[in-house]
């Protein structure tokens, strides 16, 4: 019986302890000898900060140029004596929609003004009670280049 019981011992100390003992001295030697020569590998994230990209826009201006696009059809809308080439119906409800996302933008950038000024009155517990402008700068961000694409898209309309 006993010679079971140091067979099962001895099956056990060679298959399993033995091999985390040799690889865990090894790991010791190599990293004591080594000298710590090898380098060690840098992460680097490029995790663009969507406010300051928000910030750098200068989106009061840009919201006035965007909106310059759409003063001709309120125009038209307004004086309709003024002789305007006939728009087809696909081409108002692209307009319509490049409308709608011009006026999101607007809406959402004063939506962002105003959380970043309460943030910036916010002294105690700002953690807890201060409002996500990282998203919202991320969504005009996005609408913003929704619109840029749409109106690439409205002009090569425009040209057939």
């Amino acid at each position: 019986m006993a010679t079971v019981a140091s067979e099962f011992m001895y099956h056990l100390v060679v298959n399993n302890i033995a091999p985390i003992m040799a690889s865990s001295l090894t790991g010791i030697y190599t990293s004591y000898f080594s000298g710590g020569n090898r380098p060690t590998p840098t992460l680097v994230r490029s995790d663009a900060d969507d406010e300051r990209e928000l910030d750098q826009l200068q989106m009061d201006r840009m919201l006035k140029w965007m909106g310059l696009i759409f003063e001709d059809s309120f125009e038209m809308i307004e004086t309709p004596s003024t002789p305007q080439p006939p728009m087809d119906e696909t081409h108002k409800a692209y307009k319509k929609e490049l409308y709608s996302i011009y006026m999101t933008i607007g809406s959402d950038y004063k939506q962002y003004q105003h959380w970043k000024q309460y943030n910036s009155n916010i002294w105690v517990f700002s953690s807890y009670r201060n409002k996500n402008t990282k998203a919202i700068a991320k969504k005009i961000l996005a609408d913003v280049r929704l619109f840029h694409e749409g109106l690439k898209m409205f002009s090569m309309f425009e040209k057939l």
